[in-house]
């Protein structure tokens, strides 16, 4: 079961349930677009905090009109900051300016670096869920669980280098299994 899959049975999370469940399921086609979409998630998450905490809904109507929208703005708010705690904002952050990153393709992401954002997020969502949910339920980002496909592990292993002796042990069985046919 992938880490976000839970939100689907929560109705309250509607907003930005779909976008970390689409976030997560991109890692296995583009780290970028992975990175992308955590960005995005984000942004969803962050403001519908916003919109269901009346303390950070009060600070909101007080942001000049071209920062009620501004992420950076809604994560770095002294409030919002004290309420998620400094470890957990400087996580948001990350994940806000990778996302620019891949956005503007700035530069290519790894997987690492994915799965950082990925599980950034994560940890957003559970204090969400912690803070507001209803049913609250502990639960710890696991990267194994992240869905992945095998052209996404040989996009990983050719960064490392290991795609080709993936390659020759194939063919190496194959001749074996060709040969004891015979």
């Amino acid at each position: 079961m992938a880490n976000f899959s839970f939100l689907a049975d929560k109705p309250e999370y509607r907003a930005f349930s779909k976008d970390c469940i689409d976030a997560e399921e991109a890692f296995q086609n583009s780290f970028d677009s992975c990175v992308k979409l955590v960005r995005t998630a984000l942004d969803a998450a962050v403001k519908w905090a916003y919109a269901n905490d009346k303390t950070l809904s009060a600070q909101r109507k007080n942001f000049p009109a071209d920062k009620k929208d501004n992420l950076y703005d809604l994560i770095a708010n002294a409030t919002f900051e004290r309420a998620v705690g400094k470890d957990l904002a400087g996580k948001l952050h990350y994940c806000r300016k990778a996302g620019n990153a891949a956005i503007h393709n700035e530069r290519e992401f790894s997987a690492q670096e994915a799965v950082t954002c990925l599980s950034n997020l994560f940890d957003f969502v559970q204090w969400l869920d912690k803070r507001y949910g209803k049913n609250f339920k502990p639960r710890a980002f696991n990267p194994e669980d992240v869905p992945a496909k095998d052209s996404t592990l040989k996009k990983f292993l050719k960064g490392v280098g290991l795609v080709a002796v993936g390659v020759i042990g194939t063919l190496a069985a194959k001749i074996l299994a060709d040969k004891n046919k015979s």
